[in-house]
């Protein structure tokens, strides 16, 4: 019996040449499916890692980028999903979904406001110490 001759991917190939995988590699689909499963199911840490993996393999695959930023969503890392979102509709240009962009404008307004209240907060919470200690 002859088993599969590569383990893992051919490196620096396409996300989109999926015929350029090893055998018993997840697909771009697979990847996202699982991801969607994890994200249900609250393992969002597996499925942030999930996210890692599917764009280490397939960089440009629109599946495993739109989920990706869904993740980073869901974990409110904005500054993550303003990239991956933007990356996103970089690829499918007019053909990016209304969603796609609402959920790229709702991060890249969180980000906006976490990096604007961050230090408006830390000026705040120096100010208030020495009357917390009354």
């Amino acid at each position: 019996m002859k088993h599969h001759e590569s383990k893992q991917p051919a490196s620096g190939r396409s996300g989109r040449r999926s015929n350029s995988r090893a055998v018993g590699f997840p697909t771009p689909d697979q990847i996202r499916y699982s991801i969607q499963q994890l994200v249900a199911d609250e393992e969002i840490d597996k499925a942030e890692t999930l996210a890692f993996e599917g764009l280490s393999a397939y960089p440009e695959n629109e599946g495993v980028l739109a989920i990706s930023g869904l993740v980073a969503v869901v974990r409110n890392d904005w500054a993550r999903a303003v990239d991956l979102l933007d990356r996103l509709i970089a690829i499918q240009g007019p053909r990016a979904s209304d969603f796609t962009r609402m959920m790229y404008a709702r991060a890249r307004n969180c980000l906006a406001e976490l990096e604007g209240n961050g230090l408006h907060a830390g000026r705040h919470d120096l100010a208030a110490m020495p009357a917390q200690g009354n």
